[in-house]
């Protein structure tokens, strides 16, 4: 079958054929490959040429983001069916800490973790795949063509719900100046910085909108491209990140609950630490490569965090209950913002076309998505727009 992927000593992405995988264990599902996404991980991957390979193999399949149907399930499988259409999650546990014996890989103790597509195991550019029943989620009707995007949402999930953890510590009421305190909440009364208008940038916008909290985006995007555009149509206010300071986004946001930083801009994203406000809570979800050396006022930061109880933290990567969660939400999300939800897909290539899939980039790029085959829908059962 086909693949694409790299290949020790050799740079550049490239094509080569594999041999069909199948079923070794009765928990185990054969997967056929309808549609897989590229992201900024993918072609970090890429143009560093940095990489490994599953043990004892000198090339790797590349991409985590898919969406399948079944082929063939295992005797012991219990939650899926041939035909079902289901997206895989990444990473696979250590098997050894107290996190991964629990389901929660993405807090991975000893580091000796694997993903598929990215670090010791083979990812979704090909035609088929298999993998236990625990780490394939089903997805509900008639989302099949955006459950492509379950992945980086599943990002978006956990650093939302990190947020919402240690929220909890104090309450977050919205106050009503003629009837006092209401319910405990985010709508209406918080306010939201997303640093960074890609796809999981976009996706956390979207979260935060259907929670109705009020949110700022800001990018170096010019107003008038397509990733600027689909954000103003989620209801986010856009503050241009070239020509406006930190002060001035603080000016422009005022005091604010919640950052989300979705960009790897590691300069932006620490400059922009001084504007979170009063038990402010910001997470940080880009891993920039190389090295970049960041003046900033160590003292003002350190006081702001202390006096303003302010929390800073890193969230990487998703277990199952954020697929889960991310899948879920499709239908509200595509209620709520209708054609600019689904205009996060910019582009769908063949995964022959594999080169020019990975030259697609800029502004006017959202989420490149290949396609490898197409879903068979069952007798009763409408195909999706």
């Amino acid at each position: 079958m086909f693949a694409i992927g790299l290949k020790r000593g050799i740079e550049g992405v490239r094509g080569f054929e594999v041999d069909k995988p199948s079923i070794q264990a009765d928990d185990q599902v054969l997967v056929r490959v309808v549609e897989a996404g590229i992201d900024g991980t993918d072609r970090n991957i890429v143009g560093m040429n940095l990489f490994e390979p599953p043990d004892g193999e000198d090339l790797m399949i590349l991409g985590h983001e898919a969406v399948g149907q079944v082929e063939e399930v295992g005797p012991a499988v219990k939650s899926l069916s041939e035909g079902d259409i289901v997206v895989p999650t990444v990473r696979r546990g250590c098997g050894l800490c107290a996190p991964c014996l629990h389901g929660m890989s993405d807090f991975c103790q000893t580091g000796l973790y694997k993903e598929r597509g990215i670090h010791g195991l083979h990812g979704y550019f090909t035609e088929y795949f298999v993998d236990d029943e625990e780490y394939i989620v089903k997805v509900p009707d008639g989302l099949e063509r955006l459950a492509v995007l379950a992945e980086p949402l599943s990002i978006g999930e956990k650093a939302i719900a990190g947020i919402r953890h240690i929220q909890e510590r104090l309450p977050w009421f919205c106050a009503h100046p003629q009837h006092g305190y209401g319910e405990p909440g985010w709508s209406g009364c918080k306010d939201a910085l997303v640093i960074g208008a890609g796809p999981l940038g976009l996706l956390s916008i979207a979260l935060l909108r259907l929670d109705g909290v009020h949110t700022y985006v800001t990018e170096i995007a010019p107003e008038y491209s397509l990733r600027v555009e689909l954000a103003k149509g989620m209801g986010a206010h856009y503050i241009s990140a070239k020509g406006n300071t930190p002060e001035k986004v603080g000016e422009i946001a005022g005091e604010l609950d919640i950052m989300i930083e979705a960009a790897g801009a590691s300069t932006l994203a620490l400059e922009l630490v001084t504007v979170l406000g009063r038990n402010g809570i910001y997470v940080m979800t880009g891993i920039p490569r190389g090295r970049e050396e960041v003046c900033l006022d160590g003292r003002e930061i350190l006081r702001r965090l202390v006096r303003f109880n302010q929390v800073i933290f890193g969230s990487v990567n998703s277990n199952r209950r954020h697929f889960e969660s991310a899948l879920g939400h499709l239908h509200p999300l595509l209620e709520t913002f209708g054609p600019i939800f689904s205009r996060l897909v910019t582009s769908r290539y063949p995964i022959s076309d594999y080169e020019t899939a990975f030259s697609v980039g800029g502004e006017e790029a959202v989420k490149v998505v290949f396609e490898v085959s197409q879903f068979e829908m069952a007798a009763g059962k409408e195909k999706a727009a």
